[in-house]
């Protein structure tokens, strides 16, 4: 099995996390970001929530009186990638020790 970021398996929440982080550094919608994602609407719900609420993620109507919101990563959230970026990286190593 190929090795991923979070293992051999599926991927895990850090590396969606990370994914979406990633989606919404220009500002994306949420239909956008959950269909980029593969994520269903209850998934990016919670996805979106813990994001902002963490202060990774800003969201703005995407016009005045609007009840769509663009989400924008934050400056913590770019961080998180970085930080995401420089742990996976670590794991990157020959794997010569597996066979």
């Amino acid at each position: 099995m190929p090795l991923r970021s979070t293992g051999w398996t599926n991927r895990g929440w850090l590396e969606i996390v990370e994914f979406i982080l990633s989606m919404c550094i220009d500002g994306s919608r949420k239909t956008h970001v959950m269909y980029r994602c593969n994520l269903n609407s209850k998934q990016i719900n919670e996805y979106l929530d813990f994001l902002y609420q963490c202060s990774m993620l800003e969201k703005t109507p995407e016009h005045p009186n609007s009840k769509r919101y663009i989400y924008k990563t934050s400056k913590l959230g770019k961080e998180a990638i970085d930080s995401y970026h420089k742990l996976v990286s670590l794991f990157k190593k020959d794997p010569t020790f597996l066979s």
